[in-house]
């Protein structure tokens, strides 16, 4: 049976500003690669678009799988609309029998924005997608896709979740994990999707935050946790990420966050 799943990453304006990506009307030039089909204003566009698609399943593949993808059977398609705004997107999957069956993706904004930014988090959704043939929780698969973009969104969505935390409005650990619709504060959920992507990553590698969210899926995320990262439970992992971000978020070093990791039982990534 088909199932549709959509990964929204419309989050860049701020919640007043944001909005589904209109692509009515869109007309251009075509440029197709091995694994994207770009429809976009011009054909320099077009080509710019799918080659950096292609550049980012490549290298973001084997950052998070150690390998790269193989060929999918059909091109992605990618629906390119230019405006003087920041960068945003959206991709839709479908999947039959644990794999992708059809997939999808629209990004809309300024050129340099679109390639630095939302193509390499849109991207990331279809290696995950591959990974786990089916729809991954939706904190980390905005989090961890948040991973991929450039230095200057990563330092923004840091510091939205020390204003999230700030005000007290984070999410507990054990809530988040089984969250599947997206709550009224988005930009704090990727915020605080992304801190918790980036904590367990920096504690056991991007492989194993992967098999954490597959086992936590089917098993139960007290006994993932206990069974990756060496803590009891979601609650003490909780606790463990609170103490990490008071140190990560005042620059200490890296001597700092391994004691961090000491106090709650896990290993820091080399």
């Amino acid at each position: 049976m088909d199932a549709r799943c959509v990964r929204d990453a419309l989050r860049r304006w701020g919640l007043a500003g944001i909005a589904l990506i209109s692509i009515s009307g869109l007309t251009g030039a075509s440029h197709r690669t091995t694994n994207f089909v770009v429809e976009a204003p011009s054909p320099d566009i077009a080509k710019k678009v799918a080659d950096h698609a292609e550049l980012c399943r490549s290298t973001i593949a084997r950052q998070w799988l150690g390998h790269e993808l193989p060929a999918w059977n059909a091109p992605c398609p990618i629906k390119v609309k230019i405006n003087g705004g920041e960068a945003g997107g959206v991709t839709s999957f479908g999947f039959n029998r644990g794999k992708v069956s059809d997939q999808d993706m629209a990004v809309e904004g300024r050129l340099d924005r679109i390639l630095a930014s939302a193509l390499p988090h849109e991207v990331t959704h279809t290696i995950f997608a591959a990974y786990f043939g089916g729809p991954m929780p939706r904190w980390a698969d905005e989090g961890a896709s948040l991973l991929s973009e450039d230095l200057r969104e990563r330092q923004r969505h840091d510091q939205i979740v020390i204003d999230l935390l700030n005000r007290r409005g984070n999410f507990p650990l054990a809530r988040l994990f089984r969250m599947e619709e997206y709550p009224s504060d988005l930009m704090g959920f990727y915020g605080q999707g992304y801190s918790i992507s980036r904590f367990l990553i920096e504690m056991g590698g991007r492989p194993r935050f992967l098999k954490f969210v597959k086992d936590g899926l089917h098993s139960g995320w007290d006994l993932a946790t206990r069974n990756h990262y060496g803590l009891s439970d979601v609650r003490e992992l909780d606790r463990a990420w609170h103490s990490w971000h008071k140190v990560a978020s005042h620059g200490q070093p890296k001597s700092d966050l391994v004691l961090v990791r000491a106090q709650s039982g896990a290993e820091l990534e080399e």
